[in-house]
């Protein structure tokens, strides 16, 4: 991941992630992936928070770069963590749903 250091690329980055948390948002309540353990349901509730989190940031660093004409290099720090968290985010939900595939049979009968 690249470190963005300019206030469109900034914005570009922060528009991706927040159609990313909203996809995710939208999936996690998604029937296709109800818990069936404690172990599952405790995931859920963790993604399900960290998606609040973010969806939450992500509006914030949106109206603040969208409001102000020059970004400080701290602000520019705080757009590159939530990008990374983001995309920490997308592995673990790939991880959530992974445990719902059904295992495939690798046997062929010819």
């Amino acid at each position: 991941m690249e470190n963005v250091k300019d206030k469109s690329s900034c914005l570009g980055k922060l528009e991706r992630c927040k159609n990313t948390i909203q996809h995710f948002k939208i999936r996690v309540d998604s029937y296709l992936y109800e818990p069936s353990t404690v172990a599952l349901f405790e995931t859920k509730v963790y993604l399900k928070n960290k998606i609040s989190k973010l969806s939450e940031a992500n509006k914030k660093l949106l109206e603040f770069l969208r409001s102000t004409k020059e970004v400080l290099p701290e602000q520019y720090k705080m757009v590159n963590f939530h990008i990374r968290e983001t995309s920490e985010l997308e592995f673990d939900f790939m991880e959530y749903t992974l445990k719902f595939r059904k295992p495939v049979n690798l046997r062929q009968y010819v």
